[in-house]
């Protein structure tokens, strides 16, 4: 029992019916698919609390005890949220700023930040296991992200330097710390006791809390071989659960043989790794400047149908040989939304110091060609990941052209592409369009505003749910540049041929040997035995024998 808390609060730890002992024997997962089953959906809890609830800072008990958040995630059809990092940060809980969370503190318990009318730790405990439990009644698994890759701080900033000094990072032999991360220091796997408490900690989050998987923040850091020690202890308690992360350090780090791909278990299938060619090839490469790809006439037809096939780009990120090893994405928490950096790219001569800018231009648009481009591009971004032989992931709000003004990483209050983006927490003065917090809450009633978009990607991962043996891990799925017409390729996967047009303008196209044209757009797909002559403009064409 929680005593000197308030009654309401009081009621939905009562409500709970899943048990916490520790043991594999309590340990629940929703979730009893390969990894291509799976549809992940990232989401932070300030975000989603701010959605229902009006200047929430982010609480487990907003996100739990909202029929709202949960109803619309089960109906959208995805399988696994996967949740920002919610272990504890360095920031202490009265420090209200917008923060994302990767400034790790301590590992092994919840943000106080997200607690309510926290009265020790055993609320923080509780309430985080009873949002975890409101997803699983609704047939969701929990993802988190973790950042076993490096703490905010060193030596008297670090619990972990305090405890053994250095011995938990690594130190080159200047006596200076690695900083693989790119925020001063990075985590020493390679040392015994540090790789059994990192697994130790992993396997805390899953049976205390009944995490059903992990996706490791800048998994380059962390060895191959730890990682593949990581997935097979995991795999032992859940053969379900999803291991996967970054394959790339965020600087010149000391590691040797990092985890820059997905990799083979011994039991099991083993860890994955986000796929940042078929990414780039989608939408235009983040870094080294702004690059346009497939969806804005940019073509890159070879990446898309590496993509689509389930095939490594030339940064090899999946050579295992199993497509589901591959995360399939076009927009993540970092760097612009999709729609956001869809408007940039009609900008031309683009200045980077200014680029958030470029946003501002388009915002009071009214619904127009240009609107009806966007939204046509956004849609045909995530058909790419939806239809692919890979595991897809979307971001919160992709799904109905969530914007964040032009902020490119929105982890802050600072001055991003030549806008200062504000805080009213930390005395900023308060404008809606530069608000950190505006910026970042989910604002659910853009479903229904943008409602063709969110009922498109609905219809796409019901179709990919209902032909799993089509769309996820098909390995003998094909595609090719259609009629030698760049941007146009032809994709081949059990029953179904799939046409993407990412040209600007419409396409013939054979039909023989299939009966029928399956309709998404509804968000329930249908099937005509009216066969279409082209493919339009910005647009793909889903044929069925």
């Amino acid at each position: 029992q929680i005593v000197n808390i308030n009654d309401e609060i009081s009621a939905v730890y009562n409500e709970a019916t899943e048990t916490y002992d520790g043991t594999v024997t309590s340990y629940t997962n929703p979730f009893s698919g390969a990894y291509s089953d799976a549809v992940i959906y990232e989401m932070h809890i300030r975000d989603w609390s701010r959605a229902v609830v009006t200047d929430s800072t982010g609480k487990f008990l907003d996100i739990a005890n909202s029929e709202k958040i949960i109803s619309y995630l089960k109906e959208l059809g995805i399988t696994h949220v996967q949740i920002l990092p919610m272990f504890d940060y360095a920031q202490t809980n009265a420090d209200l700023n917008y923060n994302w969370g990767y400034n790790p503190y301590h590992y092994n318990v919840p943000e106080g930040r997200y607690v309510t009318d926290m009265v020790d730790g055993t609320d923080a405990v509780k309430q985080m296991r009873y949002m975890i439990e409101a997803f699983h009644k609704a047939g969701i698994a929990v993802n988190m992200d973790v950042v076993y890759n490096h703490t905010n701080g060193i030596g008297l900033n670090s619990l972990y330097d305090m405890t053994v000094p250095e011995y938990f990072y690594r130190v080159k032999s200047d006596g200076t710390y690695s900083n693989g991360s790119g925020c001063g220091n990075e985590i020493a796997t390679n040392h015994a006791m540090v790789k059994k408490y990192v697994i130790e900690s992993l396997k805390h989050w899953m049976l205390d809390y009944h995490i059903n998987g992990f996706r490791f923040d800048l998994m380059g850091c962390l060895e191959a071989d730890t990682m593949k020690e990581i997935y097979d202890e995991l795999y032992q308690i859940d053969p379900s659960v999803m291991v996967y992360g970054e394959p790339w350090t965020g600087g010149d780090s000391s590691v040797t043989d990092g985890s820059k791909g997905a990799g083979l278990g011994t039991f099991g299938v083993g860890y994955g790794a986000f796929d940042d060619d078929f990414r780039d090839s989608i939408k235009g490469a983040e870094f080294g400047g702004f690059k346009l790809g497939q969806v804005q006439s940019n073509y890159s037809d070879s990446g898309i149908i590496k993509g689509l096939t389930g095939i490594s780009g030339s940064n090899n990120r999946n050579t295992t040989g199993i497509p589901g090893l591959a995360i399939h994405y076009a927009e993540c928490h970092d760097n612009f939304t999709l729609v956001d950096k869809l408007l940039i790219s009609l900008s031309s001569n683009l200045d980077n110091d200014k680029i958030a800018s470029y946003w501002q231009d388009y915002e009071s648009l009214p619904k127009s060609s240009t609107k009806e481009l966007i939204r046509k591009e956004d849609i045909l971004a995530g058909s790419y990941v939806i239809l692919s032989q890979g595991t897809p992931f979307i971001n919160g709000g992709q799904e109905f052209l969530r914007t964040k003004k032009g902020n490119p990483d929105s982890y802050a209050a600072d001055k991003k592409g030549g806008i200062t983006w504000t805080s009213r927490y930390n005395g900023g003065s308060y404008v809606a369009s530069t608000d950190i917090d505006d910026v970042n809450t989910i604002d659910l009633s853009f479903k229904t505003t943008y409602s063709d978009v969110y009922n498109t990607y609905k219809g796409l991962i019901a179709l990919r749910k209902a032909n799993s043996d089509a769309f996820g891990a098909n390995t003998s799925a094909t595609a090719e540049v259609y009629n030698l017409t760049a941007g146009v390729t032809k994709y081949v996967t059990g029953d179904f041929l799939v046409y993407f047009n990412a040209t600007s303008a419409a396409v013939d196209i054979s039909t023989t040997g299939y009966t029928k044209v399956v309709d998404v757009s509804s968000g329930t797909p249908t099937e005509s035995a009216t066969l279409p002559a082209s493919v339009a403009a910005k647009s793909f064409v889903i044929l069925k024998k």
